[in-house]
Formats: C-alpha cells, structure tokens, sequence
C-alpha cells in the first residue's frame, strides 16, 4: 500500500506529454487453477445488489469455515471494516479530522458508511440474537469492527461449519480505499462480513487473531474460494478479484459474477466510463480498467507489470493465478487508488504523465510484488508490516532499476535522474529521526515514522543483506521461503529460519551460527548505521629520536635511524550498529590496496606502510552495507575536487532559469 504523500506522488502532479497507443486483446481467463494451493479454510459465495440512487449494497452470504485447530471453537470472530467509517468515534478515525489530507467533519449524513449484519444462521440455529460487538484491541465501545457471533453448538477441531445470513453495506463518500465519489465511482474493500483467522501465535497458543480497524493496518485473513454475484445497472464497467465467469443482462440491469480460488479476500471496483485494455503475460490473462483520458498510459504499466511477472518468476517463484486485474481509476477516485488486493491492484496516474517521470510504473510494480507477499505468503500486515511492504519495496526497487537504468529508474526528466533504490534509501535515511522506532512492532504503535521504518528501511536492509551473503545466496533464500512458507501465514521467526539455513548452507559459518547479529538490532532495536572517514595523514620516515636501551647500555639517537615510511587512514564508527568494512586506498601513482575491518571499535587507524603517499581513501568502496546513513562521509580525498561540483552548480542555474522563466508571464 501506498496511501502516504511521498515524493513519488508529489512528482504524479508533473504532466507534460502522453503516448498514444491503444491495443485490444481477447481475454482468456481460466477460473480454476489445477488443484488447491492453499487449506482453502474459509469461503465465501455471495449475491449482492447494488442500489446506486441509496448508495446501499444488500447481499445474501454464505460462509464455509472449517477448523483447522486443535481447539473446540465456541465464537465466530467477523470483520466488519466499513464501521470503521460509520462516526468520527471509530478506533479508526478517532482522534483526527481528515485522512490522507481528506477533511471529514463536515461529512453529509448520506456521506457515512456503515454495515450491518441482517442475520446468520448455522444450519438451522438463528444466531442472530447473540451478535455483539466487541473492542479485544483496545475496549473502544463505540468501535464496531470486529463482530462476535456466539455458538449454540461449537465446532469440533476438524470439522467444517457452514454458515448462511444476509446483510447492508451504507457505501460511504469515498474515505480511504472503500466507497462511492461523484454518483458513478465505486471501489469496494473490506466491505464484507469476513472471519478472522483462527491461528497459533508467537507463544505457541491457539486464539482468535481478529483485530479492530487502526489507522496504519491493512489486512489479515485466511484462504479460501469466491464467487460473487454482482447486480448493478448495465451501463458500469465491473472490475474485480478472480475471472468474469459471466455478465448477464435483464431489463437495464446486468449481473456479473466473479470467481477466484485460493486468495484471502475479494475487492471490486465499478465506473461507467472504464475503459478496458487487455494482454496477457504467459498463461497470466491481464485485464486493466481505465479511464478514457489515462488510456495512453496503458502501454506503460501494462508493460511495468509483465516486467514484474517476469523478475519475480525468475528469482521468487511462480505466479498461480490465471488473471490480474489493474485498475487506474479517475481522478475524483483516486483514494481509491495506490492499493493491492488479490489478483486486484490499484494504482493512481494523470493525464499526460511525461515519460520520464516513472513514479506511475513503480507504484503499479509495488502494488503487484504484494501478490506474493500480501497475496500468497500472506502474512500479518497489521502485526508485522515489514514482512509484506518491505519485501515489496525491495523488489520495487530491484525490479524498476533491472528494467530501467538504476540511476534513473524513478526519474529521468529534464536532466534529473533519480533511481528507484536510492529514493527509498533517502527516505529512510533522510529521517530527522532514524531512531524514532524499531521496526517489527504492530502497525498501530506507530506515532510516526511507518513508512520509512516498514516500507524504506526494511527494504534497505534486504539491499544491504543481499549485498552482504551475495546475490546467488540471497535469491535462494527468497525461493526457499516463498517455495515453503506460500499459502501459510509465515512469521518473522519463519523467514529467519529459511535465511539462516540457506547461508549456512552456502556459506558454513562464514557469516556466524545464524544472522541474529544482523536482524535483531535492524527489527528490534533502534540503532542507526553510520561509518566515516576522519582524517588521512601521510606521515613519511620519521626520525627515531631519545635515548634507546640496547642490551644492558642505554644509547642517545638523535635522527641517525629512520623508521620506514608509512600513512595513516583513521576512521570511525558513528553510529550503534556494528558491520565489517573494507577500506579501499589510492595511492599518488594510481595504485591501490583494500584492507579490512571488523567494524566493531569507535575509531580505527589503518597505519599503511608505504613510501608513496596516500591520495584517496573509500569506506565500504561497494556500497555494501546501503544501511549507512551518510556516504558522503565514506570517503575522502586530499586533492579538492572541483567537477562535482560545478555539476551541481550548473544543474541548480538549469532549474532556476525554468522557473523563472515559467513566471515570467506575470511580470
């Protein structure tokens, strides 16, 4: 997800010229994928009906829930997200005036949203009766996220549970991701009665894991099977999670039903003027919704995305799935933009988006990397963030800079280039605080610093990991834990273990018994990476001077014995996080040496022997460790270079002359 104003958004603002290609491709989407993948624990088919004058969904439910626990469960746990946007007392928008800069105080009565449970019956027991909400995160009374559904006759470990209701979804003026703008955009998420998961936690014990809504939190939920019966007026263009089995049309009405196997959830969006451009990659049938005035964007996240299937085949996994949907919804629907859901991505664009600026493609990239880790690997967003928007800004950035030149993976516009990597470096790097929290922590604990922290600094520390074990190691870590975790909810501990495994194997015990050194500090503590250089001294023959014993007589040297030749590179090591480093030396005559450090002192002198002056000295020459909050300070040379800077200098007149001549009309 990326529903934060970062500089990425900022420069969507930028329009200049489009491209203009349209090309048309028969779909061929095959519903069923050859077997389950997953335990398909919790299904759902659903008939819903859409009232666009009331702005009111109406659906009869069905769940199929079996335990897979050891336990005897006497209680149902639903989500019930659409309340989160019910009043301004909600854990989700309680204490604030406006989300992602979208005010909501002055809201109409018909611009809150809410859902209700109508009834739910098991077999032939009502349990309608016996609904209550309930706070388990944090005893917010007037929060309505989370439903407890009381058992008449609990479920026995193993046994499947079906239960069958209907229910009203009020669709709110769009807030974040859910709701309806302008009579005729809709996107719908989290908009249904969804149970929790039912799972072991960290401590080993069995319990419901069904939070409220928090601000700062997605998703969590468990696999299972879709099919979804839509009923709008004929004239909307229906995108969504899983295959179109059918449209059929009655009297200006039209019914579509979507299917989808083995996902965790099921999203849809609805627009009369989508335009639908379809391709393919593979056996991958893609089918993007967009408006008539992005159209000429197509070609190029299409393109972005297939770029993305391709990298992730190759060093993750396979994509199971026969279908993608991508959505680039209108302006006036845009937060319901910048978001992933299964098989179902959104992403945000404008009219005319200059070529250069890349921003539109890397966030289509991001939004389809959650395939994989929100998708199919599943984990905790709300508990463990880091796990799925880390890992996707990782490949984000792997993926843009593969398929484009690093440096100018993001931008590349007007004599600016900005990579894609070194952009979510700055953002991690550039805190005020890059000590302001750890990392692995609930993503409602955060005051500030979740982007940064979850998406920037995770993504940076597996840079620096692959970096550090080497690329042929890293990559089999990913496919091995892809390979065994996928469809199965995996935790920090689980991908731990797959990354110690896999160096040992490689490496024996090169990099110590497991890489706790590594992550602990990274994801549990708050210490920051920072190694510079401090000085370099060419001190030459120094004379030995002073009185010296020699045997049982004592003997006065002034200057007749020289001690050979020698310089000093000092270093040092600012920050609390502790790599080793090499020290790459340049000589006067252009030679060179690389000396090694364990990184572990607060400063270090490399005493070189040498009879030929140091010109140039480089910490961590490769870049390596891209954790270092300053690489500036990596490296220093006694000859002032002035290339550098006059680079600078002229890029700073380029731009200054554009916007001045850009106000120049208003003098």
């Amino acid at each position: 997800m990326l529903f934060f104003v970062t500089m990425r958004q900022i420069l969507l603002s930028i329009a200049v010229w489009a491209l203009s290609l349209h090309f048309g491709f028969s779909q061929n989407c095959n519903p069923v994928l050859g077997g389950p993948h997953s335990p398909r624990n919790a299904s759902y088919e659903m008939d819903v009906l859409l009232d666009q004058q009331q702005k009111i969904l109406t659906a009869d439910q069905k769940i199929t829930w079996i335990n897979l626990s050891p336990d005897t469960i006497y209680e149902l746990r639903l989500y019930m997200y659409v309340n989160a946007f019910k009043n301004n007392q909600s854990t989700f928008l309680k204490d604030v005036d406006n989300i992602f800069g979208n005010p909501f105080l002055k809201r109409k009565e018909e611009e809150w949203g809410w859902i209700e449970m109508n009834e739910i019956f098991k077999g032939d027991e009502d349990l309608t009766s016996n609904l209550k909400y309930i706070q388990p995160d944090d005893g917010n009374e007037k929060d309505q996220t989370v439903l407890s559904v009381p058992l008449k006759n609990p479920i026995l470990p193993g046994d499947t549970a079906i239960f069958d209701g209907n229910f009203t979804v009020k669709i709110p003026r769009l807030f974040v991701r859910v709701g309806y703008e302008k009579n005729d955009f809709y996107m719908l998420t989290h908009w249904f009665p969804q149970v929790g998961v039912y799972e072991k936690d960290k401590s080993g014990n069995w319990g419901w894991n069904c939070h409220q809504f928090f601000r700062g939190t997605e998703f969590f939920s468990d696999f299972g099977t879709y099919k979804v019966s839509i009923t709008t007026t004929d004239n909307l263009v229906l995108g969504g999670s899983g295959c179109i089995l059918e449209e059929v049309s009655n009297g200006g009405k039209k019914t579509t039903t979507f299917y989808a196997e083995d996902v965790i959830d099921f999203a849809w969006t609805a627009y009369p003027d989508y335009e639908v451009v379809e391709d393919h990659w593979n056996h991958v049938s893609i089918r993007m919704l967009v408006p008539p005035e992005h159209q000429s964007l197509a070609p190029r996240l299409i393109g972005a995305v297939k770029n993305a299937f391709e990298y992730l085949d190759k060093h993750v996994g396979p994509y199971p799935y026969n279908t993608l949907t991508m959505v680039d919804p209108p302006f006036h629907g845009l937060r319901g933009g910048f978001m992933e859901y299964p098989t179902f991505i959104t992403g945000g664009s404008f009219y005319h988006m200059p070529e250069g600026i890349k921003s539109i493609e890397s966030l289509m990239v991001h939004e389809f990397c959650h395939q994989y880790f929100m998708g199919m690997l599943a984990s905790n967003e709300k508990e463990e963030a880091w796990l799925d928007e880390g890992f996707v800004t990782f490949f984000e950035d792997e993926i843009t800079n593969t398929y484009n030149t690093p440096k100018n993976s993001l931008i590349d516009f007007a004599g600016l280039h900005i990579g894609n990597a070194e952009m979510s470096r700055l953002e991690y790097t550039g805190m005020s605080n890059p000590s302001l929290g750890k990392t692995a922590r609930p993503g409602w604990e955060f005051t500030g610093g979740y982007k940064p922290l979850v998406y920037a600094k995770t993504g940076t520390m597996l840079q620096t990991l692959r970096n550090i074990v080497g690329v042929e190691t890293f990559d089999a870590i990913l496919k091995a834990y892809f390979k065994k975790w996928k469809f199965k909810h995996p935790k920090e501990a689980d991908f731990r273990a797959v990354a110690d495994s896999v160096v040992i194997a490689q490496h024996g015990n090169m990099y110590g018994e497991n890489l706790d050194w590594y992550f602990d500090p990274l994801l549990h503590g708050t210490e920051v990476c920072d190694y510079g250089i401090v000085a370099i001294e060419n001190i030459g023959s120094l004379p030995q001077v002073g009185i010296f014993d020699k045997g049982d007589s004592k003997q006065f040297f002034a200057k007749e014995e020289q001690e050979p030749p020698f310089s000093n590179v000092i270093v040092e090591r600012k920050g609390g996080l502790i790599f080793p480093m090499e020290l790459l030396v340049t000589f006067e005559d252009g030679s060179t040496k690389v000396l090694n450090w364990d990184g572990k002192s607060r400063e270090h002198v490399f005493k070189i022997p040498t009879s030929v002056p140091i010109r140039s000295a480089h910490l961590d020459p490769k870049q390596k460790i891209y954790l270092d909050l300053d690489l500036n300070n990596n490296s220093l040379t006694l000859e002032k270079e002035k290339s550098a800077m006059e680079k600078y200098a002229a890029k700073f007149v380029f731009w200054l002359q554009q916007i001045l001549l850009s106000l120049s009309w208003l003098v």
